[in-house]
């Protein structure tokens, strides 16, 4: 059995992760995934959430993504993210820039995009 698995995870910007990992834990839409070596055929619209990458047991990242596309197959992954925020190599102070930035939208946003905004400040608040 293979114990890892091909991982490409991009957004409009930049590619993310272009890696072999052990696991990938995603937000799908119908609710949390973990994609191991192997894993059935899958194909989901991601939501707003964390993205969890184990490249190995010592080395796990997390990523926020705002929505996106998730699409698996035995031997590899691959995430179309909306945006991606790294939250697991993020400095203090450029999170704090990320959460004022946040507030300040929050503040003019319709009741909708204030609801996505809030999910994603507490995303960020709650991390780690």
């Amino acid at each position: 059995m293979d114990t890892k698995i091909n991982f490409d995870f991009v957004s409009p910007e930049e590619l993310i992760v272009s890696s072999e990992v052990d696991m990938v834990l995603i937000p799908a839409k119908e609710g949390d995934a973990g994609i191991l070596p192997n894993h059935a055929p899958y194909m989901t619209v991601l939501r707003q959430g964390i993205v969890e990458v184990t490249f190995d047991k010592d080395n796990i990242k997390s990523y926020l993504v705002e929505g996106g596309f998730a699409d698996v197959t035995p031997d590899k992954i691959t995430i179309l993210a909306e945006s991606s925020l790294n939250l697991t190599d993020i400095n203090k102070s450029a999170l704090l820039v990320e959460l004022d930035s946040i507030e300040e939208k929050i503040t003019n946003a319709s009741d909708l995009d204030r609801e996505i905004l809030i999910e994603r400040k507490s995303l960020m608040e709650n991390f780690n």
